[in-house]
């Protein structure tokens, strides 16, 4: 004989409820007790409405038609609601309902989907929301933009993208470490929040590049002036720790349909008026069809760049390094040019980004050694004493393994003494170099080779650098010197610079001297060499030639060719990049 089993709705884990027709509530567990923080005695004979939150105000006529035509719903067809405990309080709950009997009475299961909403909560921020920063990300970058612009011809206004990238954002971490720099990008964002209107969305979609979207934008120009505020508001100095840190940053705006009527297209044009903005730094660049004919321009000089040292179409030029106190030249700064066979001497600006992204850097920059340590042997000769020829490196001959071999056949072969060989590097490049770069370094330094660190003062690693790595030379960046005869701050900072240089021991060089008045004052200040217009563009080889023949003096510009470097200034100006493709910005 079977036994029968009998249990109590008190027996079931779950909350159970059981109502008559008309929603009143005839009998519930102690599971619901617990869900809702209700005693039996507040709900026994209470309409069910009493757990249901106020602004489904639509439930008791839901529950009317139920009671009409009640439907018999198996168990585990689910339906997601939420219920409103005795404080007052919303709970998310997985509800199931089931017919009791013929009199219409209903029996209800909820359980508490807390934790389970909570978790969901978490993945889905995890898929669409960045965890240092709080922006959205990448995904719904995407998904947001492919949106916005559906709707393009309907609305007819148009959508505006504005992408940031943080200036020199890498020095910060690997100066200062990644914990500094994460809050670094959490300042940025909140920074930017301040100035966003309500309907902004901002995503970080790489390590320090930002998007904004901005919709409803008719008018690109709206869009241009708001990232312009932006960017001067992001600029305020910014307190981690024991570390005052200015945000530096660069932004590109486009418009759609005026500037691409594909994600794909806008996104494109984006980077590019970004990369526009970034030859200077700190500024906005918007979108225009002169970017992207640039840059197909560059590119389609790829194949004949290619073959360009094959056919001896590379040449250098040379500005002179003078002297402070005698006014006499004493070396010379190598910089590349290509006598193009059909369009004449290309400035650098025109090709020297190509080279230095791409392999053929380290063929190139070993021809540009060569031929600068040549020429010094051949001024030393002709000037009847040693000249100093300072060389920069392309960032890919840092971590080549033939960079020792290159400076010592270079030497070798030329003849020159080591000590007139000078290496010159930016704070960037020996970042981004190998882990044994320091090595090479050293053994060069054994050899009698000195190395210069290039654009001093312009990134975070500035002093880091001046301990870490073997320098005999900083030259100071031409946006301390340029300018400085009117800006007291400027001239306090070279002081600095050259007190600095003098506790370590190395030679000062001020780079962008322009104006007599600049020269003076990097006299009386105490640098040790100069180098700008002041004395001379950079000139041909039978120019620089010319020079030490009249006896390595030349008259500043003012006298005897202003107009000239005036032509020189406005290609500079515009971000004339140097040997390893870093842009200078020139006061004009």
């Amino acid at each position: 004989m079977g036994t029968t089993l009998q249990i109590s709705i008190d027996d079931i884990p779950d909350g159970v409820l059981i109502c008559d027709r008309t929603g009143t509530i005839q009998a519930f567990n102690g599971a619901l007790e617990q869900i809702f923080g209700y005693a039996r005695e507040d709900l026994i004979g209470r309409k069910i409405e009493i757990l249901v939150p106020d602004r489904f105000a639509g439930h008791a006529k839901l529950r009317e038609t139920y009671a009409l035509n009640p439907v018999s719903r198996p168990m585990g067809s689910v339906q997601r609601i939420f219920g409103r405990r005795k404080d007052g309080s919303e709970i998310p709950l997985d509800i199931s309902l089931s017919k009791l009997n013929a009199n219409g009475d209903i029996i209800c299961f909820a359980r508490d989907v807390s934790e389970h909403v909570r978790l969901a909560e978490e993945i889905r921020k995890s898929a669409y929301f960045d965890p240092v920063t709080g922006a959205l990300n990448r995904r719904a970058f995407n998904e947001d933009l492919a949106e916005a612009m559906s709707g393009i011809d309907a609305r007819a206004n148009g959508v505006c993208i504005g992408l940031f990238d943080l200036d020199h954002f890498k020095d910060v971490n690997d100066t200062l470490g990644h914990s500094v720099g994460d809050k670094l990008l959490v300042a940025f964002c909140d920074r930017l929040r301040e100035v966003m209107h309500e309907k902004m969305r901002l995503y970080r979609i790489g390590g320090d590049e930002f998007a904004l979207i901005l919709p409803t934008c008719a008018d690109p120009q709206n869009a241009f002036a708001f990232v312009e505020t932006a960017i001067w508001n992001v600029r305020k100095p910014v307190f981690i720790g024991a570390h005052e840190i200015t945000i530096g940053c660069s932004a590109g705006v486009v418009h759609a349909p005026e500037n691409g009527i594909t994600p794909d297209e806008l996104m494109s044009n984006a980077d590019l008026a970004l990369y526009e903005a970034k030859i200077i730094r700190g500024r906005v660049s918007r979108f225009t069809p002169d970017l992207r004919e640039a840059v197909e321009e560059r590119f389609a000089l790829m194949p004949e760049l290619k073959a360009a040292l094959e056919k001896d179409q590379f040449e250098l030029h040379f500005q002179p390094q003078i002297d402070i106190r005698s006014g006499r030249t004493v070396g010379a700064e190598a910089l590349l040019r290509w006598n193009h066979p059909k369009r004449g001497l290309l400035a650098p600006d025109c090709f020297i980004d190509l080279i230095t992204g791409s392999e053929m850097s380290v063929s190139i920059g070993r021809w540009v050694l060569f031929q600068a340590c040549a020429q010094a042997q051949k001024w030393r000769a002709l000037a009847g004493r040693p000249l100093k020829i300072a060389v920069n490196l392309f960032p890919r001959q840092t971590y080549s393994k033939s960079l020792v071999n290159d400076v010592t056949w270079a030497l070798a072969d030329t003849g020159l003494d080591a000590g007139s060989l000078e290496l010159e590097l930016t704070e960037n490049t020996i970042l981004d170099s190998s882990d044994n770069f320091i090595e090479v370094l050293g053994y060069l330094r054994g050899l009698g080779v000195t190395i210069g660190l290039d654009d001093f003062g312009t990134g975070y690693a500035s002093l880091n650098s001046l301990t870490r790595y073997p320098v005999d030379t900083i030259k100071v960046d031409r946006s301390f010197v340029s300018g400085s005869a009117g800006k007291p701050e400027n001239q306090a900072v070279l002081r600095t610079m050259v007190m600095l240089a003098r506790e370590f021991g190395l030679v000062s060089v001020a780079e962008g001297v322009e104006t007599a008045e600049e020269a003076q004052i990097i006299q009386q200040i105490g640098f040790n060499l100069g180098q700008g217009y002041n004395w001379s563009r950079p000139i041909s080889g039978p120019e620089f030639e010319k020079l030490l023949k009249s006896g390595g003096r030349k008259p500043p510009a003012a006298a005897t060719g202003q107009a000239e470097a005036s032509d020189d200034r406005e290609i500079q100006a515009v971000g004339m990049p140097d040997i390893h493709g870093r842009s200078r910005q020139v006061s004009v």
